[in-house]
Order: C-alpha cells, then sequence, then structure tokens
C-alpha cells in the first residue's frame, strides 16, 4: 500500500519526513472499482459528537448541510491554512478495492469523534459520488486504533453543495 502522510497541520511528505506529535491515527481509504472513475478528491473531515450523527443518513447526502459549523474539528492544510475540511487528490493503490492510507495526527485528545470521508466527483459543480462515516470512539496521546472507511458508491451522484471549505 501507498501511504500519502497527513498531519493536522497537514504537512506533505518531504524528504526529511513530517513533523509528528499529538494524537494520530491511521485511515485507510477503500474504494470499489467502479467508483474510480468517477472521483476527483477526497473531502475529510473530523466532527465532535460523533455518536448524535446518524452514519447511515451521512452517507447519503453531504456533511456541510447536515452538521452545524462549530462542530467540525479544525484541520491545517498543508499550507498551514486551518479548514473544517481537506481535499485530498486521489493517490489511490490499485487493486480489488483500490486503497489509500493516510496518517492523520497532532489532533487534541478527546471523545466522541466521526470521521467523515466524501467522495468528491469529477462533474462540475461537483457532486457527492460516494461517503464513509466512522466512529472514532477516544483519541488519547497514545497511539490510537487504525480505521478503515468504505466509501460505498452513490448512484446516481447526489447534487449538493459538497466542498465545505471553499
Amino acid at each position: 500500500m501507498r501511504t500519502l502522510p497527513f498531519t493536522v497541520v497537514m504537512m506533505l511528505a518531504c524528504a526529511c519526513g513530517p513533523t509528528t506529535s499529538g494524537p494520530g491515527f491511521d485511515v485507510d481509504l477503500v474504494t470499489s472499482a467502479g467508483l474510480l472513475d468517477q472521483l476527483s478528491a477526497f473531502q475529510i473531515s473530523l466532527v465532535t459528537q460523533g455518536s448524535t450523527l446518524d452514519c447511515v443518513a451521512v452517507e447519503k447526502t453531504c456533511l456541510k448541510s447536515q452538521v452545524a459549523a462549530s462542530r467540525f474539528v479544525p484541520l491545517t492544510d498543508a499550507s498551514g491554512k486551518t479548514r473544517k475540511a481537506l481535499l485530498v487528490p486521489l493517490m489511490l493503490v490499485a487493486g480489488t478495492p483500490s486503497v489509500q492510507t493516510l496518517n492523520l495526527t497532532n489532533l487534541a485528545p478527546g471523545k466522541d469523534f466521526a470521521l467523515v470521508i466524501e467522495a468528491v466527483s469529477k462533474d462540475s459543480p461537483a457532486r457527492l459520488a460516494g461517503s464513509s462515516c466512522s466512529f472514532v470512539k477516544e483519541l488519547t496521546t497514545g497511539t490510537n486504533a487504525q480505521v478503515s472507511a468504505h466509501i460505498d458508491q452513490l448512484s446516481p451522484t447526489v447534487q449538493c453543495d459538497v466542498p465545505i471549505d471553499p
């Protein structure tokens, strides 16, 4: 598997490697071959009060329309800009299924989160092509469990305002 390192001070891997501190966890993004031709990127969001989400409903339409802005855990991209969600380019490793691995780090310890991965379509304007919702019970300062996010294909794609941050 190919790993795309991310930190929340989200730094893309450089020759010296990413700086890591604080809690974090690995995420495997798993997609079916049928979804690959439709995708332009993944949008990664971590929200508080995860246990209050109905993940079945969350996976059927855009997260932005279902969760108050105050519940998004701030994430920082590679340029140092704080965002409510990160747009991650496709770097899937071909296979059945195809997998892309991310490493989220520098998160504040806490309890009761939901990790939502939205598959952004190639359409213009972008549509929701698939989604995954996973509960993260607790983030500790030690090692945290890996999350395997299986992106379910939506057919047809859903017309909604996918980007959380412009």
